[in-house]
């Protein structure tokens, strides 16, 4: 019984291997290439990877290989052994970042994001306590002034902080700029709110600052659709 079980078992295994070799047969790969292909999808199954995204690396090695071998480029040639591969997949090597990549977005992006929570948190104040709300509240240029200064120094905190990846400086240079980056921070905050609230700063009404923190709400979702937004302050997001 456990006989018949067990070559039920390696016939099962068998046809499986077999239509796994054949959609690496007959698409214009060399027998080297294919049985490269093969082996390497063998071992891609038995990660933890989703099959939406093994589907993925296997179409795009076969569309590499098809036109890579045309110039005498072999499967080992481009991707080591089918181990080395998979291990390169599984844990992919870190790369370095800059400080300045994408980084015009990702300021505009955490500014704005910023510039909403300030018009919420303040609008709220004014709501709750429209008595001594005016004295809490600070004017619409500080909140402007402020955001902008959040924004410019999120990349560079979230970056120093992300374990994620490579850095180009080590710690200690890495904490210096992140004090730096602090104290900047601080200083502007507080000369911020201490503008007098006159002209251009004044406080405006809690309509108005929901108004402003709807459009910012509009402005961040559009940015994020066509931007690639790597550095969030609350939410670091490193595309592997």
């Amino acid at each position: 019984m456990t006989e018949k079980r067990n070559a039920h078992v390696q016939q099962d295994r068998h046809e499986a291997d077999k239509k796994t070799r054949t959609q690496f047969d007959g698409i214009g790969l060399t027998k080297r290439n294919s049985d490269y292909m093969f082996r390497f999808s063998k071992e891609l199954k038995k990660t933890a990877l989703s099959p939406e995204r093994k589907a993925e690396i296997i179409s795009q090695m076969k569309d590499e290989l098809l036109v890579e071998q045309k110039h005498g480029a072999t499967a080992r040639n481009l991707y080591g052994t089918v181990e080395e591969r998979i291990a390169f997949i599984v844990n992919p090597p870190k790369k370095k970042t800059s400080m300045f990549d994408n980084f015009i977005p990702n300021v505009v992006y955490n500014a704005v994001f910023f510039l909403i929570l300030f018009n919420l948190m303040y609008g709220f104040i004014l709501l709750i306590q429209p008595k001594n709300g005016q004295e809490q509240a600070v004017g619409i240029t500080s909140l402007i002034l402020i955001s902008a200064v959040f924004g410019f120094c999120a990349p560079f905190l979230t970056k120093l902080l992300d374990p994620s990846v490579k850095h180009t400086y080590n710690g200690w240079m890495r904490a210096l700029f992140m004090l730096i980056t602090v104290l900047v921070w601080i200083l502007a905050f507080f000369i911020a709110i201490n503008l007098p609230k006159t002209g251009i700063n004044v406080v405006v009404s809690p309509i108005v600052n929901f108004v402003l923190a709807a459009i910012g709400i509009g402005v961040d979702i559009w940015v994020h659709k066509k931007y690639t937004i790597t550095v969030n302050f609350f939410t670091p997001r490193v595309k592997k």
